[in-house]
């Protein structure tokens, strides 16, 4: 009766490893990409009515699966709501022509007239990233907003760019081409959606843990 009971519990202790690993690594989101506005300079106003195209892209830098994003969103009307879609890019250049990863919507009704980042969860998308890839914030205007960045002045007074991506948007001469500065953003990881190497090791033992209660009881 002992034997059983001292075989019942490596039992347990075995699966504990096995099935309770990962929620021991589990991590928040962590913010990988980001570019804030500098208010007091040459902000740049994205207007999102009329259905215009706003695009932003970014390079990733962590893997895992891309989480969410905020957006530095302000409204001078009424409000109604954004979709947000995450597109391929390229040679760096959002690829419209091709299908949407992933998508979140935005209720954007009474929102500040103040510029404030506004958040879209995409975990439901299961997109995978990697360091490196390059992606495009996309958003199509149905509502009254403002996406708001910055641009170089005119005097030619510089200031600093996000190094991984820009904003785009249509222009004189493209339907969608580079807007000459960026759109306040931040983008998310999950990074424990991916196996880590200590994970994959005590899920093993627990493996090995449970075949060696088997063969002691066989015995």
């Amino acid at each position: 009766m002992r034997k059983r009971f001292m075989v019942f519990m490596l039992s347990l202790f075995s699966l504990s490893i096995c099935f309770g690993t990962p929620q021991i690594v589990q991590s928040a989101p962590i913010l990988d990409q980001q570019y804030t506005p500098e208010p007091g300079y040459a902000f740049m106003h994205a207007e999102l009515d009329y259905d215009l195209v706003r695009a932003q892209t970014f390079t990733v830098g962590l893997s895992g699966l891309l989480s969410g994003f905020e957006v530095y969103l302000s409204t001078p009307g009424s409000g109604g709501t954004l979709t947000f879609k995450v597109y391929r890019t390229i040679s760096g250049v959002p690829d419209l022509g091709s299908a949407s990863l992933a998508e979140a919507t935005i209720n954007i009704s009474g929102l500040d007239e103040n510029p404030m980042f506004y958040g879209g969860d995409l975990s439901a998308s299961g997109l995978k990233v990697s360091p490196g890839d390059v992606y495009a914030l996309v958003v199509q205007g149905s509502g009254q907003a403002t996406w708001r960045g910055e641009y170089d002045d005119s005097g030619g007074f510089v200031l600093p760019h996000y190094a991984g991506g820009a904003a785009y948007g249509p222009t004189f001469t493209q339907t969608i081409g580079p807007l000459g500065g960026d759109l306040g953003f931040r983008t998310y990881v999950d990074t424990a959606s991916i196996p880590e190497p200590v994970t994959m090791l005590l899920f093993g033992f627990g493996l090995l843990g449970l075949a060696g209660v088997r063969r002691k009881f066989k015995k």
